[in-house]
């Protein structure tokens, strides 16, 4: 056995998974026979075949719509679900199933007679069911990324670590929280290390933050407590603190969360309304802390003149990931949506569009590929670069607050 599938294998072996009720409650709530995803709008439908194979309803990169970017990716986690679950032995619907994906991170806009599958959800009563953001990448590549950030943090040990609490991010139509943060910050002094390393839609950092103090009527703090530079997520855990902040785009969730749990630091998550499908089960005080800019101040107080309390939070945070971020509960999480797919979906083909697309290569014959397959390709180092968690070596370029 390959050393892909050995870990394969692992993952999908690997740990108890959580309770997935909501999917096969989201799927019955669709009907007795679910119909297959038809064509439209807002993210794309995708096919999987009775083997495994992925066919995408159109090539989201040719059509230059939101989420393109996510869409390989998706291609990427999908695909390793199934090869994981096919080492481990489970057995795959063996005929066709389809949903709709949707890629924004504000969610589904509208309900649908067939499956849609989200990554995020602004506002928690927005339709379809959540499933794993593409940025997980695939389960055999989160396992090893997991891995190696908990070795490294486990190299540091917490009182050597910067007492400061971290926050790196861009600047968005969304980012009115991190405004926020930045005026804390300005108010707190050295307690806090934040800033803007990039832009979201602007044409500059100072345009943005223009754009921002217009909207919530805030002034940004001036110099260098609004932009910072860049810290590479490997040095995440030199710091005790680590800020979960919304979105930038349209402040919704932000994939950097998933990221957090294993660098052995407290977790400060920003209190917001954006939902991805395991937040339903952290719990402030036992693997996070939740803060807002009333709150920010004091809490980081408390738990600098509390050791015990923070040395409870470390532990449940890595309590929190073992639980229902480790790689195998991302694995059951596509095993519950297919199985219930498999049982209650109509057993006739789909009809796929003229226009759909494939990175498998037994379907070649049959379906134009995507352009982007060569993303599917990449080394996990290339991944790390791909999905922005770390940077290749080019200092970043952000326009001072205020330039062009």
């Amino acid at each position: 056995m390959s050393r892909r599938l050995a870990l394969l294998a692992c993952v999908a072996a690997a740990g108890a998974a959580p309770d997935n009720a909501d999917v096969a409650a989201y799927v019955r709530g669709l009907g007795a026979v679910v119909p297959h995803c038809s064509p439209v709008s807002q993210g794309t439908c995708i096919y999987v075949d009775g083997a495994g194979g992925i066919v995408h309803a159109r090539d989201m990169y040719r059509t230059k719509v939101a989420g393109k970017g996510k869409q390989m990716l998706m291609d990427m986690m999908l695909r390793g679900a199934v090869e994981a679950l096919a080492a481990g032995g489970a057995a795959l619907p063996g005929r066709w199933t389809s949903f709709n994906m949707v890629y924004t991170a504000a969610g589904p806009t509208k309900r649908r007679p067939f499956p849609t599958l989200a990554i995020g959800k602004r506002e928690p009563h927005r339709p379809g069911l959540l499933i794993p953001n593409p940025f997980f990448v695939s389960p055999a590549w989160w396992a090893d990324h997991a891995a190696r950030t908990l070795r490294r943090a486990a190299s540091r040990p917490f009182r050597e670590r910067d007492s400061r609490a971290l926050f790196r991010g861009s600047c968005g139509p969304g980012a009115a929280a991190r405004l926020e943060l930045l005026r804390v910050a300005a108010a707190l002094g050295d307690r806090l290390d934040v800033g803007f390393t990039g832009v979201d839609g602007f044409p500059s950092l100072g345009a943005c933050v223009a754009a921002l103090e217009a909207k919530t009527g805030l002034a940004a703090p001036r110099g260098a407590n609004v932009s910072a530079a860049h810290v590479a997520q490997a040095n995440y855990s030199a710091y005790k603190y680590l800020i979960h902040m919304p979105g930038s785009a349209t402040g919704s969730y932000s994939r950097n969360l998933q990221y957090l749990w294993t660098h052995g630091s407290v977790v400060l998550v920003w209190n917001h309304t954006a939902t991805e499908w395991y937040y339903g089960a952290l719990v402030d005080g036992v693997h996070y802390v939740s803060v807002d800019a009333a709150t920010l101040g004091d809490k980081l107080a408390d738990l600098e003149r509390d050791p015990a309390l923070r040395a409870r939070l470390v532990r449940g945070a890595r309590r929190f990931f073992d639980d229902h971020l480790a790689a195998p509960v991302l694995v059951d999480r596509w095993r519950a949506v297919l199985d219930a797919l498999g049982a209650a979906q109509d057993r006739g083909d789909p009809a796929i569009p003229e226009s759909a697309c494939t990175c498998d290569a037994r379907l070649a014959a049959t379906y134009a590929a995507c352009d982007q397959c060569d993303v599917t390709r990449l080394g996990p180092a290339d991944v790390a670069h791909h999905v922005g968690i770390a940077k290749r070596a080019r200092p970043p370029r952000v326009a001072p607050l205020g330039g062009a």
